[in-house]
């Protein structure tokens, strides 16, 4: 049974069964981070001094306090996407 339908009217059964799954969510993560603003992309991804991009780490720092996660076992893996290949053939 998928958690989300796609018809916009949910029987009450199936919203209670949503909201449920939604409170064990936020029981997981904490309520707290629920009622964190958002971070916008440029904050994110944008050094503030203009420098260009973020690394990976500053990105991982950021997000870290943000979310009042220690962050100290968490490694980075940079992984390279191979190439799309365009055109058609035959």
């Amino acid at each position: 049974m998928p958690f989300f339908k796609s018809t916009p009217n949910l029987p009450d059964d199936e919203k209670a069964r949503t909201e449920f799954h939604l409170q064990q969510i936020a029981e997981c993560i904490g309520f707290d981070r629920l009622r964190l603003p958002i971070m916008p992309e440029e904050s994110i991804l944008y050094c503030s001094n203009s420098t260009g991009y973020q690394t990976p780490h500053q990105i991982l720092s950021l997000v870290g306090r943000h979310l009042g996660h220690d962050i100290s076992g968490v490694s980075i893996e940079t992984v390279l996407q191979p190439p799309e290949k365009s055109g058609g053939g035959g």
